[in-house]
């Protein structure tokens, strides 16, 4: 053969070879074509299924209107509640106070101790006499019920604790429920103003436990020894006229969280408002006071007068007398009294001056020193200073003397003692 043709020959031999074979390759083609398009027209069969059911189920459309109620009921209920929280809370007032002291003690006692006083008792020493959170919730005008809460912290609050409580430095000062009746209520015997229900301070005497409510930063004789600090029971105020006023109660005793006995004491009072300028109190107490006995009387009589004569004079004289049944010994009865005298001069805004004179009479020792006999008074001189309205300062030169070597000069029995002291008060 030409070798020449050999090219033509072998290209003649692979068109023929793949005109034969093309119609078999063709023909697997088809039939894969075929076998997809039935796979798919299966698939398309099964999502028309799927999709017929879920036009059958009927579709629940909610209208914008009830959605946007449903949101804002949410949301009233909301503000409801928190609105009702708030203003529960901004009923509620907050207010307390801090205050702090220095005394020093001329006398310079070994036991650096100031002999009968109540809450300055601690000679050359600073101290953290008290602070104090008053939580109170005034009951409406037209009638209804509120509440006092007094927490009282630090080295004073020893002092007024009541018998029956846990003695350090704090006490529940006041803790009671405060009624208002509506005058719809037609109470018998006419005008009440208002009940208390729990513990409260005492409403005898001229000075208070709080120190921002003095004139001066010792308490007086009279307010330690002659009466009681607080009360447990119920109070009830009256208003007889536009001048005259009074209360009436009945508790467990003089400072008796839980009475010692079995028998109430009873108080009550009689205010006259004679004019803008002068007042008068007449108060009185009276029930056994002696644990486990129910027969032993103790009776106390509190006398309070206040005169301003002047813008800037203010005059105050405050009496005591107590007498209480076989406390001496069985059959013997004891007894003591006292009065203070005070006069502040106001010759500015920010600045007072302040004297109280006192005596007082513990013939049978019952009350300042025990088992002392004696007489004592007191000369107290006070500069307040307001530098601002929620600081008081106060600066402080006393006087004691007693009938009977009471006070110490080092280690030397004396019937004297003198101190001064730096006070400071921060209000809230």
């Amino acid at each position: 053969m030409d070798r020449s043709r050999l090219p033509l020959v072998l290209m003649t031999i692979f068109m023929f070879s793949f005109l034969v074979t093309l119609p078999f390759f063709s023909f697997a083609d088809e039939a894969e074509l075929l076998r997809r398009i039935d796979a798919l027209e299966k698939k398309v069969e099964a999502l028309n299924n799927k999709l017929s059911v879920y036009e059958a189920k009927p579709v629940v459309t909610i209208p914008e209107e009830a959605i946007q109620k449903k949101v804002d009921d949410i949301l009233a209920k909301r503000e409801e509640k928190e609105g009702g929280l708030v203003k529960a809370l901004k009923d509620i007032s907050l207010s307390g106070f801090i205050y702090t002291s220095y005394t020093y003690n001329f006398n310079a006692p070994d036991s650096r101790t100031n002999t009968a006083r109540v809450f300055d008792t601690e000679a050359n020493n600073f101290s953290l006499q008290a602070a104090e959170l008053v939580f109170e919730k005034l009951p409406p005008d037209s009638g209804g019920v509120g509440f006092r809460t007094d927490l009282y912290f630090g080295q004073d609050a020893e002092v007024i604790t009541s018998s029956g409580s846990t003695r350090d430095q704090f006490d529940l000062e006041q803790a009671y429920i405060s009624l208002k009746p509506p005058r719809s209520f037609n109470l018998p015997f006419g005008n009440w103003q208002w009940i208390k229900l729990g513990k409260f301070v005492t409403m005898h005497g001229a000075e208070v436990i709080e120190a921002k409510d003095n004139w001066n930063f010792s308490r007086s004789l009279l307010f330690g020894y002659a009466i009681p600090f607080t009360h447990t029971g119920i109070l009830a105020g009256y208003q007889f006229s536009d001048a005259v006023s009074g209360y009436l109660g009945i508790n467990n005793g003089w400072d008796n969280v839980k009475d010692n006995n079995k028998t109430k004491s009873v108080e009550g009072a009689l205010a006259w408002a004679a004019s803008d300028k002068l007042s008068f109190n007449l108060a009185g107490m009276y029930g056994p006071e002696q644990t486990s006995n129910d027969h032993s009387q103790r009776g106390l009589v509190d006398f309070l007068v206040t005169y301003k004569p002047f813008d800037k004079w203010t005059l105050m004289l405050n009496a005591d007398y107590g007498h209480e049944e076989d406390v001496v010994a069985a059959g013997k009865d004891g007894s003591w009294s006292g009065v203070a005298g005070y006069l502040r001069y106001d010759p500015l805004s920010w600045m007072s001056l302040i004297s109280r004179t006192e005596f007082m009479s513990d013939r049978q020792g019952l009350r300042i020193v025990s088992g002392t006999a004696q007489d004592v008074w007191e000369q107290t001189l006070t500069l307040e200073l307001r530098p601002y309205k929620d600081l008081i300062t106060r600066l402080e030169y006393r006087h004691d003397e007693s009938s009977s070597k009471i006070f110490t000069d080092n280690q030397k029995s004396v019937n004297n003692q003198n101190t001064i002291a730096l006070e400071a008060i921060y209000l809230f």
